[in-house]
C-alpha cells in the first residue's frame, strides 16, 4: 500500500516511479492470490467435511427410527396381551354365571339366608383365575340378596380333549372360550353365608345338588 501511494505522488516520467509502481502491483496481486487460495481451501474443506457430517446424521436417524419402531411394537404387544386377558376374564365370568345362577335362584338355603331376588355384582368386582392353560378356572363373585350378601365361588374344569390339536399351544384361550363355552363342567360351587356357624359366624355351604344313591345302588353295594 505504501509503495502504491509513493508511486501516485511521484511524476509519471520518472523511471524509478514506474519501477515502484510495478513492484506495488505485483505485491497486490500476490496478496489477492493468497487470499483467494485461502478462501478456496476453506471452501474445499467445508465441502469435504459436509458429507461426513451428513453420513453421521443419517446413521443416527436410522438408529433412532429403529428404536422408535421397536418401542411401538413392544407397546402394541403388551396392550394386546392386556386386552386379551381382560376379555378372557369377562368371558369366563359369564360362563361361571351361566352355570351358577340357575342353581342359585332355586337354592332354599340361599333364599332363607340372603332373601330373594338375587343379583350378582359386576364382573370387575369379581375374581377370575385360570390355571393349566385355562383347563381349571376359579371364579368368585358377590351375590346380593334382599337381606344380605354372600361370596359365591365356582370351580370349573374343561372337558378332556376340548383343546386338542397342533395349534392348541398357540391359540389363545379366549378363542376356545368364545367358540366352546359349554366345554366347562362345574366341579365345586360354594357360598359363604352369614350365621351358618356358632356365635353367628359365617360358614361355607355347598350349593351343588347332592347325589343321593338309589336303593338299587345301595343294595348292590351291600
Amino acid at each position: 500500500a505504501m509503495l502504491a501511494l509513493l508511486a501516485r505522488r511521484a511524476p509519471p516520467s520518472c523511471a524509478a516511479t514506474r519501477a515502484w509502481t510495478a513492484v506495488a502491483q505485483c505485491a497486490g496481486t500476490g496478496r489477492a492470490r493468497s487470499r483467494g487460495f485461502a478462501t478456496e481451501a476453506a471452501a474445499q474443506t467445508s465441502t469435504t467435511a459436509a458429507p461426513e457430517g451428513a453420513g453421521g446424521a443419517g446413521v443416527g436417524g436410522l438408529v433412532a427410527a429403529a428404536c422408535r419402531t421397536v418401542f411401538s411394537v413392544a407397546v402394541a404387544g403388551a396392550t394386546a396381551v392386556v386386552v386379551e386377558n381382560t376379555l378372557n376374564d369377562l368371558v369366563l365370568w359369564n360362563i361361571c354365571k351361566s352355570h351358577a345362577m340357575p342353581i342359585i335362584d332355586t337354592h332354599p338355603r340361599l333364599q332363607l339366608s340372603l332373601g330373594a331376588p338375587f343379583k350378582s355384582e359386576a364382573w370387575w368386582n369379581s375374581s377370575v383365575t385360570a390355571k393349566g392353560r385355562g383347563n381349571l378356572v376359579s371364579c368368585i363373585f358377590l351375590l346380593d340378596g334382599a337381606r344380605a350378601s354372600a361370596d359365591v365361588q365356582v370351580v370349573m374344569v374343561r372337558k378332556p380333549g376340548a383343546t386338542k390339536g397342533v395349534l392348541a399351544a398357540y391359540v389363545p384361550n379366549l378363542f376356545y372360550n368364545l367358540v366352546m363355552p359349554g366345554a366347562y363342567k362345574v366341579v365345586r360351587m360354594e357360598a359363604i353365608l352369614p350365621h351358618e356357624r356358632e356365635a353367628g359366624l359365617p360358614g361355607r355351604v355347598n350349593l351343588l345338588p347332592e347325589v343321593v344313591a338309589s336303593p338299587e345302588g345301595q343294595a348292590g353295594a351291600s
